[in-house]
């Protein structure tokens, strides 16, 4: 557990807390029993409480793991009284909080606010896997790689809603945050907890944006997938047109009756070789002037 102090506030920062930080959490700040025991792991949903002295919620973001190859919930937990802001987490946040510290930050709600708002930037820096990964497959759409972009739309279409998942869940928090926030710090609570809203509805909205263009590009797909399916039934279908006469009249010589034309005769097989090759040839020049095939 790590303890910044600044100007009149104070950042007390637990990662994987032990029963010792627990336990002096809850004598430092008079915590309530059920707030403990939320305190011991991550929780199953996030929800704003606020009690006499102090606020208590649960807050989700999206961390991108690399080898899943998706975005995973990551849990923050806050307690926040006048003077000091608490966060317990369950997962190294560094790369969120990077380069933070408590120089220009004189009330918890600046300080809960900037803490915060680190995390919705940190998910704007996220979505730039999203978006990368958005701007390959549009550039790999038409280089006949149907296969190969469909796996990775399918890959991508999986991030893109476990995170869109993720961060609409935050809009209820902070709209319950708003409500609760004004008792503890005032009316000009506001604008602060207005602003995260709006910061974190921008997210919402790029994420959006990119689940729609994956959804085209999927369309896209799939229709140059069908066409390449229907071009090949098309060829297939008029080969079985072109070739079936054929195979009927070689079948035809092939029967051994008395009376079966030119097969006694001299250069036979020839003949009847000649005559399929050559109606062949005439069907195949008429089909493609037809665009058959």
């Amino acid at each position: 557990m790590e303890i910044k102090k600044g100007k009149n506030i104070r950042w007390i920062d637990a990662e994987r807390p032990t029963e010792k930080d627990i336990a002096w959490l809850g004598k430092e700040f008079g915590l309530h029993p059920i707030i403990l025991d939320e305190l011991k792991g991550p929780s199953a949903r996030g929800r704003v409480e606020a009690y006499k002295d102090y606020l208590y919620f649960i807050y989700y973001f999206p961390l991108y793991d690399k080898e899943d190859e998706a975005s995973v919930r990551t849990e923050i937990d806050f307690i926040v009284t006048k003077d000091t802001v608490v966060t317990v987490h369950y997962e190294p946040i560094r790369d969120a909080m990077d380069g933070f510290d408590l120089a220009g930050y004189d009330s918890s709600l600046t300080l809960m606010y900037k803490l915060i708002e680190n995390l919705v930037s940190f998910q704007e820096r996220q979505l730039r896997h999203i978006r990368e990964k958005v701007e390959a497959v549009g550039r790999e759409i038409f280089k006949d790689r149907e296969r190969e972009v469909l796996q990775q739309v399918t890959y991508l279409k999986r991030d893109v809603s476990e995170y869109r998942i993720i961060v609409r869940a935050q809009e209820p928090i902070l709209r319950s945050l708003l409500i609760k926030g004004k008792k503890l710090w005032g009316a000009g609570a506001e604008i602060y907890l207005n602003d995260l809203m709006g910061d974190q509805l921008k997210v919402v909205n790029q994420i959006d944006d990119y689940r729609e263009a994956i959804s085209d590009f999927e369309d896209t797909n799939n229709q140059l997938m069908n066409l390449k399916i229907n071009t090949a039934m098309k060829t297939f279908t008029s080969l079985s047109f072109l070739t079936f006469p054929f195979m009927l009249i070689a079948a035809i010589f092939s029967m051994d009756t008395r009376d079966t034309p030119i097969v006694g005769l001299p250069y036979g097989f020839w003949i009847i070789f000649g005559i399929i090759v050559t109606g062949m040839a005439f069907m195949a020049i008429y089909f493609k002037k037809k665009g058959w095939f």
